[in-house]
C-alpha cells in the first residue's frame, strides 16, 4: 500500500478464532481498491474506477456485516 492510499471503509469482524475483513481504499488514479479477507486470506480484491460501484460494494459489505452480527460475530475495528 502506498502513502497515496486512503482508507474509505474498513471493518473487521471476529467470531472466536475466525476473522472477516472488509476494506475500501483509495488507489490514486486507478480508483478504489475493494478487498475482502477471511481468516487472513484475501478472497476478493478488485479495483473500481466508478464511485457508484464502490458505493454498491460498501452497501453489500454493510449488509454482510449486519448478517454476521446476527450470527454472533463482533466488530474488532
Amino acid at each position: 500500500m502506498s502513502h497515496h492510499d486512503r482508507i474509505v471503509f474498513a471493518r473487521e469482524m471476529t467470531n472466536g478464532a475466525r476473522t472477516r475483513q472488509f476494506e475500501v481504499n483509495s488507489a490514486g488514479v486507478e480508483g478504489w481498491r475493494i478487498r475482502e479477507s477471511r481468516d487472513g486470506a484475501v478472497v476478493r480484491q478488485v479495483i473500481y474506477d466508478d464511485w457508484h460501484r464502490v458505493e454498491l460494494q460498501v452497501s453489500g459489505f454493510v449488509a454482510e456485516i449486519a448478517r454476521l452480527k446476527n450470527e454472533g460475530w463482533r466488530r474488532t475495528s
